[in-house]
């Protein structure tokens, strides 16, 4: 219980912060409930370039894990 208390509190309060972000920056609270909702909307084209680099560093580490551990079974063998 006390673990999902604190999750609860982490999410309000991260929420909390991008709201008043939002606001701080000029955008009316509608506009900030709405970048809340649907981040995708505001993001730009360099920052769909870093998503799809983080995406593929990551899928790219799995597959050079899976990669080596079959290499390694194949050394064992």
């Amino acid at each position: 219980m006390k673990i999902f208390l604190a999750i609860i509190i982490v999410f309000l309060l991260s929420t909390l912060n991008l709201l008043l972000m939002d606001y701080l920056l000029g955008f009316s609270f509608y506009d900030s409930f709405l970048h809340l909702l649907n981040p995708f909307w505001v993001m730009s084209n360099a920052e769909y370039i870093m998503l799809a680099a983080l995406f593929l560093i990551v899928i790219g580490q799995q597959i050079f894990m899976i990669i080596k551990k079959k290499e390694k079974r194949y050394r064992s063998n």
